[in-house]
Parts: structure tokens; sequence; C-alpha cells
């Protein structure tokens, strides 16, 4: 039998994630597109005229969760979350251990797959004793298709608590584990071409999402 990390049970209250000595998996920059506008200054002439090259968005007004381009990727795990904000809820655990992720590192697949930016860039980091049972946090950030992104997630995550942030679209699940007697959280948020995805049993981390968003927006 494993033996599991002595970290309490607690209910956990989803909500951010990351730390230090990730690997980064890059195909390649991935920007989303920006908007420039041109447009003549002073007074115009009868023969004057504006011109606008307008975003290739399928979308016409603002929406939260779509148009936005001021996102980015941190380097590394520590990049993600503030410095020593969260060692003792799980930052002081081994990071990308390869008995956890693999060598090379392996991400799984969740929900933000299916619109990844084919030549975009991610950054998956776990913090997890590989002695432990089910004790762990892992986050993934991946550059996204932003006008794929939003609508997906509002189709695919059945059983999720969502809402629109005034910026961006955020989905929480907290359930029982199946197997033991802690509480698992699941929790999704895209922005324009970032997404976000962090998963956690047994580990509580109230601020967590809105730390992460910090450092990337």
């Amino acid at each position: 039998m494993r033996r599991r990390t002595s970290i309490g049970i607690t209910a956990a209250v989803l909500v951010g994630v990351a730390l230090t000595g990730c690997t980064q998996d890059s195909a390649g920059a991935g920007t989303s597109p920006t908007s420039t506008t041109g447009s003549a200054g002073g007074t115009s002439s009868p023969t004057a005229s504006t011109s606008a090259t307008p975003r290739p968005t399928s979308t016409i007004t603002a929406v939260p969760g779509v148009d936005d381009d001021t996102g980015h990727l941190p380097d590394s795990c520590s990049g993600l979350i503030t410095a020593g904000k969260w060692d003792t809820a799980f930052a002081d655990a081994p990071l990308n251990d390869p008995a956890v992720v693999g060598n090379p590192v392996q991400t799984p697949k969740d929900d933000l797959t299916p619109v990844l930016q084919p030549d975009g860039k991610q950054l998956y980091c776990v913090w997890r004793d590989p002695r432990a049972d089910t004790t762990f946090l892992s986050i993934r950030v991946a550059v996204v298709d932003s006008t794929k992104a939003y609508p997906h997630l509002q189709s695919a995550l059945s059983g999720y608590d969502c809402s629109l942030d005034g910026y961006g679209y955020r989905c929480q699940k907290i359930s029982q584990n199946p197997q033991y007697p802690v509480t698992d959280g699941d929790t999704y948020y895209t922005r324009g071409d970032v997404g976000i995805h962090i998963e956690q049993s047994n580990v509580t981390t109230s601020g967590l999402l809105d730390d992460v968003i910090s450092h990337t927006f």
C-alpha cells in the first residue's frame, strides 16, 4: 500500500495555481490578433477618409472571454504565482517529479485540448509527492483559439458553476473524491487567447485562480 502524505483533509475552494521548476511545451509563440485602427487627425476635407483593419474575430462587439489580447504565458511555473504565497498550501511539494508527470513531461488531455492553437505554447505544472495517493495540484496554461474557447467551455463543462467575471469566463466544480475522504476541485478559465486549467485534490487554495490571472494578464 502506498503511503499517503499528511496534508490535512480539507475542502478545496478552487481559484488559482502554479510555481517553480516546471517545463514549457512550445511549438511557437502563438499570439492573439491585435486590433489596429487608422484615423485621419484634425479637420477632414471632403475627400479625406478613415480606414480600419478589422480584428479577425467572429464577434462584432466585445465579448468577455473572447476579445482580449493582453495575456501572455510566463516562462516558468515560478512566474505563474506569487512567490512564497502558496508554500504551505501546495508549493512545497515536489514540482513536476518525473515519477508523476513522466520524462519528458506528458500533458494530459482536458477541455482546453480541442481549442488549442496548433502553433501555440503551453505551461504544465504539477505539485505532487510521488508517494501520495491523491494530494496534488496541477496548473495548465495554454494558448487557445479565442473565438472557440469560450463557446466550447460553455457547452462542454456539464455540472460546473460558470460565470463571466467582466473580463473572462470561469467554471468551477467541487466534488467528493471517489476513493478517499477528501475534496477535489476542477477549474477552467478562458480570456482572449489564454486558457487556464487547475486541478486539485485535498488542497485548499482560496484565491489561487485570481493570483494566476494576475500573472498572465
